[in-house]
């Protein structure tokens, strides 16, 4: 254990010049995940950290089971009643990722998958969902997933009637999208370079081109778009943590 040595990134300095502040970063290049140089100082990190904790590795397996006994695996959370629909997610044992499933008119109808996190993370080194919209009329699924770990999320969309996904893809999309009331447009917002929700954008199903609708120029603000409990209008919603 004495004779180990974290791995030490080079030094590279970047500089950053924004509104006449000249910021260095060291370690720019670290942001980079294609170079191969990033690749594999981070594989050194991981080789390091699992040499250093190598003599807890039974401990961290009993904590492990210790935890997932207290787990409840087989579950469910609570139904949200929309329209004619009861949506809700459910967990089976074994399995990492939820199920969303539904149920028409009543708790007893007969359930309905829409989606099957852990048939989509299948093959995956990552997965996350991120939207998860039903259109006013229920026919039709908005969702979005991140297959990379970046909070970069592609958006599709299901016919729920047939089964099959639109040709609509939208790359590069945060977590917010709401519909518009028409059951053929939605909204969403889209990231900056540096992943920042800053735009807010309308899709017109089966459209190539979609419509700016509003541009966040402060890099201090967020957007997000969410609808009324009325469902009457649409919201763009801007906040800053600073």
């Amino acid at each position: 254990m004495s004779n180990l040595q974290p791995p030490t990134a080079k030094v590279v300095p970047h500089a950053t010049t924004t509104h006449g502040e000249t910021r260095v970063d060291n370690y720019f290049w670290l942001r980079d995940r294609k170079n191969p140089e990033t690749i594999e100082y981070l594989n050194a990190e991981n080789d390091y950290t699992a040499a250093v904790m190598r003599p807890t590795e039974e401990l961290q397996a009993r904590l492990y089971q210790e935890m997932l006994g207290r787990i409840k695996e087989t579950d469910s959370n609570a139904p949200v009643r929309r329209g004619p629909y009861f949506y809700y997610t459910r967990t089976e044992a074994g399995k990492q990722y939820a199920i969303y499933c539904r149920k028409k008119s009543s708790l007893e109808s007969a359930e309905e998958i829409l989606l099957d996190g852990n048939a989509m993370a299948e093959g995956k080194k990552y997965f996350r969902l991120g939207n998860f919209a039903p259109s006013p009329n229920h026919n039709l699924l908005a969702y979005s997933v991140d297959f990379e770990g970046d909070e970069s999320y592609t958006i599709r969309v299901k016919n729920l009637v047939t089964g099959e996904l639109l040709a609509d893809e939208i790359a590069k999309t945060y977590y917010s999208l709401e519909w518009a009331n028409d059951n053929h447009t939605f909204f969403y917002t889209v990231l900056d370079e540096t992943l920042r929700p800053f735009q807010v954008y309308r899709h017109v199903l089966g459209q190539q081109s979609n419509t700016l609708v509003y541009h966040e120029h402060d890099e201090r603000f967020n957007l997000t778009v969410t609808a009324t409990r009325s469902r009457a209008f649409v919201l763009i919603e801007i906040a800053s943590a600073v």
